[in-house]
């Protein structure tokens, strides 16, 4: 499965149209043929959606796998989790082992670290297969860093605004120091963009000092792959048309990747602005992650050309700054070739400038390498020189930056606690030194990389997947990298929690920091440490904070505190000591209605909140629990409106809870969606009576029943427990308190 996919052109991936094909070869096996072909093109998103057609015509396990493999590979972690588990639950004889691997890897991107710490470790002792086994040992000893790490609390890494970071992936984020701008490659666009053959740029043709048309390529740069050889693909982009010759209405703006800039000379991130050079954001090119000299007059940059999907070349070229404008660029020699080149940076080796670079050339040690080529000073370059197994693994090395005799890169073939780690090493003149993990902040659960950083380590910037508030996305919350600063903290103000229970020191546990200073804090930073008992946060001066310690199967308790009057660097030390608590199981039998408590809908709509995931989440296991069982899942009004367009809205809620279930795996023979409306009022809210929303509220609400297969099962208590109500609880102590 280990297809060399890209987070350089994830966003082609899962912008595009659907892949259609004629209704006479829609049949199940045509479906897993061309989803097959299109998966190992990397074009994951029209494999998905043929691979998702098959499992409607017909149960193969085979193609449940192949779903949560998509999913993977376009970094929608939860998805690719829920189809894996049911995979998992079903396959007694074990022969999925390669999708253990992957629910493993899942769990980790979704910082359930010891989920995926346990099952790393029991696949490593129990599959046959040596490639899982060396895959899943490497998973454990990342994990087994994570306490010793540099926790890196004497810098800030924050997210820019999303004037920048829009739904789209950034590709490479570098400062021009002579023009004080942030450069980067991203989509011009508000909109979905469709590859329909619209909404071509105009431009001009490049020059090149070599002759090759470099038509044969593919592209990585996701963990969610390791270590293997491109794939060639012949053939020319051609351009698809229009049938009616109309403007695309999904798409505005350009539907390549452009070089565009910010102006921070203000100490603000200006509106991106295209760089007005057609030379270099050519017609029918993705242009990205530029890279400028020292003196800002020099830009190196990758640009991509595709087709449905496929990269069929990526190539390195440089364009010079002269009389205010940018020259045009040149395809460079040495560097480019019947190979993919890609994320270039300047550094220098040996006292001479030079050019690092990411390629699949002949040399690699693994999939993708970094190399380096010395300039000579007419601009010419020397050989590529493979930077050697210091360096490169049998995996994947990306996006290199030099400063200051420090490479720092991104690496997946090195224990990290995500998938693209963020590494350092040192050049001493002659060598090398041993990479060492950049740490916390720097590196997540997820994919970091494309680290800039000034040479004392005070400024910069990275490019990551992982999850924000607010974060603008297209599909997950995971598939696209968005522009993190990084800022020196100036007043180091941090809180220490180390959590016990009556048997002495608790690794796992949650803390979850509120900023009670804003009158509805919705930032809420959560940390955990999987395995150790103390757990550090930053914090900013003169707040009032609280924070909720948890832990599965423990009471939660809430500590409070300030910031107020601290003015040198200080760290509040806090223990706080978890009690056990008993859980009690209920009976549920056959025709027995058991309230989801925590699937709400906004008055007047039926689309499933963010917030009900959790409790349809439990109820997927218990149907994954007993794979015979049968349900209705019904849903209800409050009292306003009609009774009929209460009946229709509450058909199409239930409906609607359903088809989460059934996209995340579940048969759509086992669930009965049933309307209610307004026939079963919880309170007196009835027609005509006077209530609050929050009252209305407690009506629109989503139960379900065994209707057939077990005649009783047993669940705990708090699996569906009112979240709402529990916060009202803990709002009501808080004010009494006050």
């Amino acid at each position: 499965m280990k297809n060399i996919f890209s987070i350089t052109v994830l966003l082609i991936a899962f912008i595009s149209s659907g892949y259609s094909q004629p209704m006479s070869k829609n049949t199940f096996e045509n479906n897993i043929k061309v989803g097959s072909e299109r998966f190992e093109k990397g074009d994951y998103y029209n494999a998905l959606e043929l691979f998702k057609k098959a499992a409607k015509q017909k149960k193969d396990p085979e193609v449940t796998f192949r779903i949560a493999e998509a999913y993977f590979m376009l970094r929608d972690y939860k998805h690719a989790e829920r189809y894996l588990k049911k995979l998992i639950k079903k396959d007694k004889n074990g022969v999925f082992q390669y999708a253990k691997l992957l629910h493993a890897k899942c769990l980790k991107r979704m910082e359930k670290y010891q989920e995926a710490f346990d099952e790393f470790r029991k696949l490593a002792q129990k599959t046959n297969n040596p490639d899982i086994r060396d895959e899943a040992i490497l998973e454990i000893k990342g994990l087994e860093m994570f306490s010793s790490l540099e926790e890196n609390l004497d810098i800030e890494i924050a997210p820019l605004k999303d004037n920048i970071n829009k739904g789209y992936s950034i590709y490479g984020a570098s400062k021009n120091n002579n023009e004080n701008k942030l450069f980067f490659g991203s989509y011009d666009t508000k909109s979905k963009i469709v590859l329909d053959g619209k909404n071509d740029d105009k431009g001009d043709e490049v020059s090149s000092n070599d002759d090759n048309n470099n038509e044969d390529f593919e592209q990585e740069d996701s963990d969610n792959s390791r270590g293997k050889k491109s794939r060639k693909s012949k053939g020319k982009k051609k351009r698809k048309k229009n049938k009616k010759g109309k403007k695309s209405k999904k798409s505005s703006g350009s539907k390549f990747s452009r070089i565009m800039y910010s102006d921070i000379s203000s100490g603000n991130y200006s509106d991106p602005v295209v760089l007005a050079n057609k030379k270099i954001n050519n017609k029918e090119y993705h242009s990205m992650y530029p890279a400028f000299s020292d003196d800002g007059y020099t830009m190196y940059y990758t640009r991509v050309a595709m087709k449905s999907n496929v990269v069929l070349e990526s190539n390195i070229l440089v364009s010079e700054y002269k009389e205010g404008e940018w020259s045009t660029p040149i395809i460079l020699d040495k560097i480019n070739g019947d190979f993919i080149s890609k994320m270039p940076a300047v550094g220098e080796i040996l006292g001479q400038e030079a050019i690092f670079f990411v390629s699949d050339m002949e040399g690699t040690l693994g999939g993708f390498d970094i190399f380096y080529c010395l300039v000579n000073s007419d601009g010419t370059l020397e050989d590529p020189v493979n930077l050697g197994d210091k360096i490169n693994t049998k995996d994947d090395e990306i996006t290199p930056y030099y400063v200051d005799g420090k490479l720092y890169y991104s690496t997946n073939g090195l224990p990290g606690l995500g998938g693209f780690d963020i590494y350092v090493s040192n050049w001493n003149g002659k060598n090398w030194s041993a990479p060492e993990n950049m740490g916390k902040g720097f590196n997540s659960s997820v994919d970091d990389l494309g680290l800039s950083i000034s040479k004392n380590a005070k400024f910069g910037y990275m490019l990551s997947n992982r999850k924000y508030k607010g974060k603008k996305k297209l599909l997950s919350e995971t598939c696209c990298n968005h522009v993190y600063e990084i800022s020196a903290r100036d007043l180091l103000i941090n809180l220490m929690v180390q959590v016990f229970d009556k048997d002495g020191e608790l690794n796992n546990a949650t803390v979850e920091l509120v900023d009670n200073s804003k009158a509805n804090p919705d930032d809420i930073a959560t940390k955990s440490n999987f395995n150790g008992n103390t757990i550090l946060m930053s914090l900013k001066r003169d707040k009032p904070y609280s924070a909720t310690v948890s832990r599965e199967g423990y009471e939660p308790t809430k500590i409070e505190f300030t910031t107020a009057g601290i003015f040198d660097d200080f760290t509040i030390e806090k223990k706080v000591t978890l009690v056990k608590e008993e859980p009690e199981v209920e009976i549920v039998t056959i025709n027995q209605a058991i309230r989801l408590n925590n699937i709400y809908y906004d008055y007047d709509d039926y689309k499933i909140l963010p917030s009900a995931e959790a409790d349809l989440e439990k109820l997927m296991d218990i149907m994954l629990e007993h794979p015979d069982m049968v349900i209705e899942l019904s849903s209800h009004t409050d009292s306003r409106g009609t009774d009929k367009y209460n009946n229709k809205l509450s058909q199409k809620r239930a409906e609607s809870a359903k088809n989460w279930l059934v996209e995340n795996g579940i048969e759509s023979e086992r669930i009965v969606p049933v309307g209610y409306g307004e026939t079963k009022i919880l309170n007196h809210c009835t027609e005509g009576k006077e209530c609050t929303d929050e009252e209305h509220r407690f009506n629109r609400r989503t139960e379900f029943k065994i209707l057939k297969g077990p005649k009783e099962i047993t669940i705990k208590k708090e699996v569906f427990k009112d979240k709402n109500k529990s916060k009202n609880k803990n709002k009501s102590k808080n004010k009494s308190k006050k």
